[in-house]
C-alpha cells in the first residue's frame, strides 16, 4: 500500500484553505493526511475541519510570521499548500515576505511538493497602470519563484527546489463571493416585479469566477500528479460570465426573478471602505483587460469543472447570505 502523504495547509481555516482540506480528504481516499496550520486550533472553522477529517487530520498551532512555529509544523511533511492572507499581512511587501519565508522554510525542511496559491499580476499585465495590491502581492511571490527557477536553470546544480518541487496555482474571484461581498439585494426590477438585483460595476464585461471546490480539486490533483505539475504555473477559473448572464442563470435555476444593474465603482466600493481603491482597480482591470484562461484545457484536466449553473444547483443558493470568508461571515 502506498504511503500516505502528509500535506500542510497554510491558511487552512480560510475559504480557500477549507476547500483544499476537504478535497484532500475526499478526492483520493487514504492518499493524504492533512495538517492544518492555524493561529487558533479551537476556532469554529478549525474544529469543523478536525471533526470532518477524523484520524487523518491534525492541527499545528502557529503564525506564518513565526519561523520557529513554521519549522515545527513542517516536520515530517511531504507537501504544502500555501495561501497567505493579504488582510493579515497588511501590505504587498508584507505578504511577499510571508510567501518567501514559507518557501524557504519548506526547502530547508525537505518538502517534496509546495503549491503557491497566487493571483494574476495586474500591475505587470497592465503595464503598471492598474495596480491591484491584494493580487500583486501574491503575484510578486510567483515572480520570485520564476526567478529562482531561472537561476537554477543557469546553475544546473543543487536540488533545484523551485524547478523540481514547486507549483504555482493562479486562482481568482470565487462564485461564493456572490454569497457575501457581491450578494444580490431584494428590490423592484425594471419591469416592476419583485426580485433580486445584482448591483455590480461590471461595465458589461465578462467576470471570470472559480468555485472553491474547483480550487480544492486542482490542489489535490496537483499533489497526486507532481510529475506533471512541479516547475509549472497553472492558471485556473471555472467559468467567465457577464453579470447579465449570472442573473439570467440565477432566474432559470431558482425561479426567482433577477437582473443585473450596472453601478459606478464608487457606489459599489465607497471610498471610506478599507482597500476601496484596490477593489476599484480590480474591477477596472476586469473591464479593461480581463483575466485570460484556457477553459478547454482546464476541462481536459478537470472534466467536472463547474459552470455557474452547476454550482447553483449543487449549493442550492437562492441569494441568501452564507458564511464564506471569515471576515464577511453572514454579512
Amino acid at each position: 500500500m502506498q504511503k500516505q502523504k502528509t500535506i500542510l495547509v497554510i491558511g487552512a481555516t480560510g475559504a480557500m484553505g477549507r476547500a483544499v482540506v476537504e478535497q484532500l480528504l475526499t478526492q483520493a481516499p487514504d492518499a493524504f493526511r492533512v495538517r492544518i496550520y492555524t493561529r487558533d486550533p479551537t476556532s469554529p472553522q478549525a474544529l469543523r475541519l478536525l471533526a470532518q477529517g477524523g484520524p487523518r487530520i491534525e492541527a499545528a498551532r502557529g503564525d506564518i510570521g513565526s519561523g520557529d512555529q513554521l519549522a515545527a509544523a513542517l516536520q515530517g511533511v511531504d507537501g504544502v499548500f500555501c495561501n497567505t492572507d493579504f488582510g493579515n499581512a497588511r501590505s504587498v511587501s508584507g505578504e511577499y515576505e510571508q510567501g518567501v519565508r514559507a518557501l524557504e522554510a519548506a526547502q530547508k525542511a525537505g518538502v517534496q511538493h509546495f503549491i503557491w496559491s497566487s493571483l494574476d499580476a495586474c500591475s505587470t499585465l497592465s503595464g503598471g497602470r492598474l495596480p491591484v495590491p491584494h493580487y500583486d502581492a501574491k503575484a510578486a511571490v510567483a515572480h520570485y519563484i520564476d526567478r529562482q527557477r531561472s537561476d537554477e536553470f543557469l546553475r544546473q546544480d543543487g536540488d533545484g527546489f523551485y524547478s523540481r518541487h514547486v507549483s504555482t496555482l493562479i486562482t481568482g474571484p470565487y462564485y461564493e463571493n456572490l454569497m457575501t461581498l457581491f450578494r444580490p439585494r431584494p428590490g423592484k426590477l425594471r419591469d416592476g416585479r419583485d426580485g433580486m438585483i445584482f448591483a455590480f460595476a461590471s461595465g458589461g464585461k465578462p467576470y471570470p469566477m472559480v468555485a472553491l471546490d474547483d480550487i480544492g480539486w486542482f490542489a489535490a490533483h496537483l499533489f497526486q500528479n507532481p510529475e506533471k505539475f512541479v516547475g509549472r504555473t497553472l492558471p485556473i477559473m471555472s467559468q467567465s460570465l457577464t453579470l447579465d448572464e449570472v442573473a439570467q442563470t440565477f432566474t432559470r435555476v431558482t425561479g426567482i426573478p433577477a437582473e443585473h444593474q450596472d453601478i459606478p465603482l464608487e457606489v459599489q466600493w465607497p471610498a471610506a471602505m478599507p482597500i476601496a481603491h484596490d477593489l476599484w482597480n480590480m474591477q477596472r482591470y476586469v473591464q479593461e483587460i480581463g483575466w485570460q484562461r484556457d477553459y478547454d484545457a482546464l476541462r481536459r484536466i478537470h472534466p467536472g469543472l463547474q459552470s455557474f449553473e452547476t454550482w447553483l444547483r449543487r449549493t442550492g443558493w437562492q441569494g441568501e447570505a452564507r458564511e464564506v470568508q471569515k471576515a464577511f461571515a453572514r454579512r
